[in-house]
């Protein structure tokens, strides 16, 4: 942003187009989010505000006056750039495919992790100059004149990129129209040229250097592409729903029978529906999430069924009725495929028999659940039996436990195993002048460079106040020593957070090596001690052993 302090900004008529497409973007974004079961929902407001993204730094940049404020902020605009046609391709795909589940995030991550990396390469470029070149320059001397860029291969391998999702949004529209006929092949040929348009446009801009107001034109004729698709997504509607759900529809029958279209508003009830939901007239055409009693309940169900799943109970929240929901899928099967234009709900009250599997299924949750806190409590006390409550590190009671079973597989594979006796350096002056809470702080500190300085199989063990004790198993003397020695500057070179403030610790050790000096815990420990001791008197922060 330094670039653009000095640079001064203009007020032009391209610059209140741009910001009236960005308002009526933001608009149609606003609308969309209110369609509840609208297809690719989320993905079509990501796709809008990465188009307002792109816009604003459009507009940012024809009303900037300054040549690198220019460039900043088209630089800025490569989020926008590289995030519409990748959610543009993704919206399409859900949109063709009635797919309403929301993109999972960490796809929608996935997904973003392009556009950013080419941004930063953008942001880079000063740097490296393979993004723009050096001939990037103004057309003019004139202030504010637009700016010509000489685009590097980095740019191009970031059109590259575009044009690949482009390609994917134009093979998804094109299949959609050859597999429909009639309205729907006339709807999705207008979402091949609305998606053409962009492309085009982008096109004339890379190869031969066309531009609208001095600027690359694809930001404007994406938001004609955006307000394209809200109209048709509004304004296209399936008017041979009703005719095909009559022929499905009892209306003699006891249970509740809904049909809703592909927007989940209900278009045929049948009379035991109506009583249930105690309606009589106006409920053509609402939605079912707005229906009395049960509409609610339902559209939940709906939003949680899977494909293979053609049977699920109901449970209505405002009355103590369950109904076995059978779902049908209303299509119309034609020469290029089948066309699913909406679903037909059967209720059947199902009260008596889910109550009693109610009643079983309670005192079996029961017992699992006195089970579950039972083994909770029981993996609690073993944790706290074992490990120590400051540091949660290993206490003495593992401690046997552990160097015999490592022992075991010491003798077996005949492989050397080292032990390490650490003690904090003046650690009383420190708690004397500090106070204890700051001295836990450092306890725990500790504690933590050990654990991320071992491997999967060692162990630390907090043994006394300040003492720790490392089992390394399968690592030698040398082994053992560099490592240690390791530990011990790393921890010297990098203060501790306390919550006094940081803290410079330093640490004394003392190794021993299994079995040359000792075959037991204690003679090794009395071993370790011994070296530890030497490290003392030879004036501490290292490590020491007797061999």
């Amino acid at each position: 942003m330094n670039m653009c302090g000095d640079s001064g900004w203009a007020l032009s008529a391209p610059v209140v187009l741009t910001a009236t497409v960005c308002i009526g973007v933001l608009l149609l974004a606003r609308w969309v989010t209110r369609q509840r079961y609208f297809p690719g929902r989320e993905s079509f407001i990501v796709l809008h505000l990465a188009s307002l993204w792109w816009l604003i730094a459009a507009s940012l940049e024809m009303s900037a006056q300054g040549a690198n404020c220019k460039v900043f902020w088209a630089t800025m605009a490569w989020p926008g750039i590289l995030s519409v046609p990748t959610f543009w391709a993704v919206f399409l795909w859900q949109y063709v495919n009635s797919v309403r589940q929301p993109l999972p995030l960490n796809s929608t991550l996935g997904l973003i992790v392009a556009p950013v990396l080419i941004w930063l390469m953008a942001l880079s470029n000063p740097w490296h100059g393979l993004f723009y070149g050096a001939g990037t320059a103004p057309l003019s001397d004139e202030l504010g004149s637009p700016i010509r860029y000489q685009h590097g291969p980095l740019f191009y391998a970031a059109a590259a990129y575009v044009y690949l999702f482009m390609t994917f949004c134009m093979g998804v529209v094109l299949r959609a129209a050859l597999v429909s006929h009639g309205v729907h092949r006339r709807h999705y040929l207008a979402f091949v040229f609305v998606t053409a348009v962009p492309w085009v446009a982008n096109i004339s801009y890379v190869v031969f250097g066309w531009m609208l107001f001095g600027f690359d034109p694809t930001p404007f004729s994406f938001a004609f592409t955006l307000l394209a698709f809200a109209w048709l997504i509004v304004g296209v509607r399936l008017f041979d729903l009703l005719p095909v759900a009559r022929h499905l529809l009892l209306d003699a029958l006891l249970d509740p029978v809904l049909v809703v279209d592909a927007q989940l508003r209900v278009i045929e009830a049948n009379p035991a529906a109506l009583k249930l939901a105690s309606l009589r007239s106006g409920w053509q055409g609402r939605q079912l999430s707005d229906w009395p009693i049960l509409g609610a309940d339902l559209q939940q169900l709906l939003s949680r069924q899977s494909q293979d799943e053609q049977e699920q109970l109901l449970t209505l929240a405002n009355s103590a009725r369950y109904f076995e929901v059978r779902i049908r899928a209303i299509e119309r099967v034609t020469h290029r495929g089948t066309l699913v234009l909406g679903q037909m709900l059967y209720l059947r009250d199902v009260t008596q028999r889910h109550l009693s599997e109610l009643k079983l299924a309670e005192a079996l949750a029961l017992s699992e659940e006195r089970l579950r806190t039972i083994s909770s409590l029981h993996e609690q006390l073993q944790e706290q039996a074992l490990c120590d409550p400051l540091t949660g590190l290993y206490n003495r009671r593992y401690l046997d436990e552990f160097f015999a079973r490592e022992l075991a597989l010491a003798q077996r594979e005949q492989s050397p195993m080292s032990l390490a006796l650490i003690d904090l350096d003046h650690f009383k002056l420190l708690n004397d002048e500090h106070g204890h809470l700051e001295g836990d702080d450092v306890l725990k500190g500790v504690a933590q460079h050990l654990l991320e300085n071992l491997r999967s199989s060692d162990a630390v063990f907090r043994i006394g106040g300040e003492e720790f004790l490392l089992i390394l198993p399968r690592a030698d003397a040398h082994e053992a020593r560099q490592r240690l020695e390791t530990i011990c500057r790393d921890l010297a070179a990098h203060p501790l957070p306390t919550r006094g403030g940081a803290r410079y610790v330093t640490l004394s050790a003392g190794l021993a090596l299994w079995p040359e000096q000792g075959l037991a815990l204690d003679e090794l420990l009395q071993a370790a001690d011994a070296a530890l001791y030497r490290a003392k008197h030879e004036g501490r922060n290292r490590v020491c052993s007797l061999a």
